[in-house]
């Protein structure tokens, strides 16, 4: 199987949203995201969690872009290679190692 940038973006897509839905760090979204969230959703618990997922998979996506932006800048790549990709993947995995308790069990 070939994993050129847009598998491995997917698949950094993917694994945010893994830890969206499975983060710890969803505790800490929770109020943030009642206080940030459009008025015009209600504000029952189903919602606030959602936009707490979208809040942490954001996040996940944010934070484990910036080295790989970093890995692009310094190494001046061709536009189409993929180490700057797989950067990326590695630190959104290791990023979602806080959220395998939650979801193996």
């Amino acid at each position: 199987m070939i994993f050129d940038r847009h598998m491995l973006f997917t698949l950094v897509i993917g694994i945010a949203v893994v830890n969206g839905i499975f983060s710890p760090y969803l505790n800490i979204a929770v109020p943030i995201t009642a206080v940030l969230m459009p008025e015009m959703f209600p504000r029952n618990p189903s919602w606030v969690l959602f936009f707490s997922s979208i809040l942490v998979a954001s996040a996940t996506l944010f934070f484990a872009g910036v080295p790989a932006a970093l890995h692009e800048r310094v190494r001046r790549a061709d536009p189409e290679a993929t180490g700057p990709m797989w950067t990326w993947l590695a630190v959104a995995l290791v990023l979602t190692l806080p959220a395998l308790p939650n979801i193996a069990g």
